[in-house]
């Protein structure tokens, strides 16, 4: 298994688990106060009249259905399917063996964006590069064009609905960006490990097309520790480097992330 003792949590998705729990809770406490309640009342109306029960049984089911329906939780739909998506990487990356370091939701400098700083979904340190995976969680077909800003991407709206096709950011800039950022980072340490990026687009029943003609994998979570591994394979880096690399990947993954307060 890989050496996973970098990885930050996921504050936004304990906080999500936990308040559903919490909204469950309070959803069966209020079926089962309520419930004893509305069969007193309903009783107690069927010693007046048997009509009256049946109202007031009428009414109690309406309330008990709506005291019923949990409330949400206060994560942002955006946020929580993002989360999902790399949890669903991170099942698949774990595989890799304990010569593979795992570091996710990791925070370098970049100059070029207005906040001054760029976050990576994942970076893995194997033993003859370092791998950058930036994770989608984007439905439907996928169509990847290399040479276009935006990627076409179909999905049904409905069972036997036609294919809408709408489109998104193309993820090979953005995780270009990365690796020139992440490149700085390793040359101002004086090191030269190779960076190698990764796009995996983890929602389940995602279909690819044409990834054949992209420079860099597009892959789906199965196939994430395959590819590394079989990336790896082309002889080592050596061990100083890699040794001090760990070491500076290590300084990166203390620093905290801001979103974690969240």
């Amino acid at each position: 298994m890989a050496d996973e003792h970098l990885l930050r949590p996921y504050p936004a998705f304990e906080r999500h688990r936990r308040e559903l729990a919490q909204a469950d809770r309070r959803r069966r406490t209020r079926l089962l106060g309520g419930g004893a309640a509305m069969l007193l009342m309903a009783f107690g109306a069927w010693l007046v009249h048997p009509m009256l029960a049946f109202m007031v049984a009428g009414i109690a089911a309406m309330v008990l259905f709506f005291s019923s329906l949990s409330a949400g939780s206060t994560v942002a739909p955006d946020e929580l399917l993002g989360i999902e998506g790399e949890l669903r990487a991170l099942k698949f990356l774990r595989r890799l063996s304990d010569d593979y370091l795992l570091l996710n939701r990791v925070r370098i400098a970049d100059p070029t964006l207005p906040n001054g700083e760029r976050e990576l979904d994942f970076l893995v340190l194997g033993p003859n590069a370092l791998f950058v995976v930036e994770v989608k969680n984007t439905p439907g077909l996928i169509h990847v064009q290399p040479d276009s800003a935006h990627w076409p991407v179909a999905s049904r709206g409905g069972c036997g609905s036609s294919p809408c096709w709408n489109s998104m950011p193309s993820p090979l800039r953005q995780v270009q960006a990365q690796v020139a950022a992440l490149d700085r980072l390793l040359l101002s340490h004086g090191l030269g490990l190779p960076i190698k990026p990764i796009i995996c687009f983890a929602r389940p029943g995602v279909a690819l097309e044409n990834v054949a003609s992209c420079p860099i994998p597009v892959v789906v979570p199965e196939q994430l520790s395959g590819l590394i591994e079989s990336a790896s394979e082309t002889g080592s880096a050596p061990a100083a480097t890699r040794a001090a690399t760990r070491k500076l990947l290590g300084q990166v993954g203390a620093v905290p992330v801001s979103t974690q307060a969240a």
